[in-house]
């Protein structure tokens, strides 16, 4: 990583990185909310309302390989800046356009979403092992969750608050302002990205005369699309995509049936319930974060596919535990360890994948983030079906149970291909 100077700017820029993050998690979780209910206000139309979710969760998957392409041939805070300002510009011409062309600016608002928040963060976890190092990734990795899952509980706590008290408009633009400012948080992080590659280049350093523009060496024998992609890393990679890929539709299960359960179990107050439910949950996955770059400073290395595939096993668990009618008292702790082994699963599962060859890197990202969404989205289009037609604890058991039981297998079939590994050398052994 160079000296302590080095380190120090890395470290500076790291957080950098890691507020803007947070703040564009805030703007992103306050319009998923607030354009949910803008949308219904504006349309009246439930189908309408799950027609603009469709839209910017197929514009997300879309958007994946595209995205690694382009983080691996462009400098990638760029590449997060430029989303930052097409969100923000999106949010201020929904508020200042005529009335009878706010539909139509809506479904663009969507694709704008979808797409920026998927490049942005391939972009992030693509350019986090140019910033800090291998050695210090689950650092980085924890404080980036860290800070995110502070800006997903503020941004959830102050929909409500701004669209009741202020009134849709408001709302936007203060959405808009934190895309703003997530864009000049990354400004001093990208000069002095370029100003690294131009300095590579002038003194004749290899990785910099072979570079490209993201700051990643090139080689010679890329691999050609997806598969090859994956037949390029280790077999636990595509692996550990496909569990978080469960995962996703796991997640939307719970994401779709909450309004439904809280419905249910506090028909006075369902918004409450729903809060206290979400509120443990970030809180969790905040505790994670901090756990897991306390543990990777003290000892040094960060955790492996068996944590990982364990604490997805826990989070599921976790999720079906909370919609089974727990009094708050345990419904809270059981959120709480869900929260927590989401986060760390989240952890453990980019750290390993920042772990591959720097030039496959970003488009490993690419897919990786187009599995996930593609999980999540069938799980929202599944889920809301079977809820029309079953309460939210079968819903939700049977999306969680299919993670669990994926996660179930990559753990079994890990642990025998570690067990034959340490077999071998014995068994060639004179």
């Amino acid at each position: 990583m160079g000296g302590p100077a080095e380190v120090d700017r890395a470290w500076g820029d790291l957080r950098l990185v890691a507020t803007a993050h947070a703040v564009s998690t805030f703007g992103s979780f306050l319009n998923l909310v607030a354009l949910g209910l803008f949308v219904l206000h504006l349309t009246g139309s439930t189908v309408q309302t799950g027609v603009f979710m469709a839209v910017r969760l197929a514009a997300g998957f879309l958007a994946g390989p595209v995205a690694g392409r382009l983080a691996a041939r462009l400098r990638r805070p760029y590449l997060m800046i430029g989303a930052d300002l097409v969100a923000a510009g999106m949010l201020t011409l929904l508020v200042v356009v005529p009335a009878g062309a706010r539909t139509t600016v809506l479904y663009g608002l969507a694709v704008a979403l979808g797409v920026g928040q998927t490049l942005w963060g391939v972009a992030m976890r693509a350019h986090l092992p140019t910033m800090v190092g291998p050695d210090r990734l689950t650092r980085a990795n924890g404080l980036v969750v860290t800070l995110r899952s502070v800006g997903m509980l503020l941004g959830f706590a102050s929909a409500g608050v701004l669209v009741g008290w202020l009134g849709y408009h408001v709302a936007f633009l203060v959405d808009a302002a934190t895309y703003l400012l997530s864009a000049l948080l990354l400004v001093p992080v990208a000069r002095r990205t370029t100003a690294a590659d131009r300095s590579a280049a002038t003194t004749g350093d290899t990785a910099g005369a072979t570079a490209v523009p993201g700051g990643q060496p090139a080689t010679a024998g890329r691999a050609s699309g997806r598969f090859g992609l994956l037949r390029a890393v280790a077999p636990v990679v595509p692996a550990m995509i496909a569990v978080r890929a469960a995962d996703a539709l796991g997640s939307a299960s719970h994401n779709v049936g909450l309004p439904v359960y809280a419905t249910l179990v506090r028909p006075d107050s369902p918004a409450t319930f729903a809060a206290t439910f979400t509120t443990a949950w970030a809180a969790g996955s905040l505790l994670a974060g901090r756990w897991a770059a306390r543990r990777a400073k003290r000892s040094g290395h960060g955790p492996t596919e068996l944590p990982f595939g364990v604490a997805t096993c826990l989070m599921s668990v976790c999720f079906v535990l909370a919609f089974t009618g727990l009094p708050v008292w345990l419904l809270i702790p059981v959120t709480l360890a869900a929260g927590a082994a989401d986060g760390y699963a989240e952890i453990s599962y980019t750290t390993r994948l920042q772990a591959v060859d720097a030039d496959l890197r970003p488009r490993l990202f690419g897919f990786a983030s187009a599995a996930q969404n593609a999980g999540f989205g069938l799980g929202m289009i599944v889920c809301a079906a079977l809820l029309d037609r079953f309460p939210p604890l079968p819903v939700v058991g049977t999306a969680h149970g299919l993670a669990l039981a994926v996660a179930l297998v990559f753990l079994v079939a890990h642990v025998r291909l570690r067990a034959a590994a340490r077999r071998q050398p014995a068994e060639v052994a004179p």
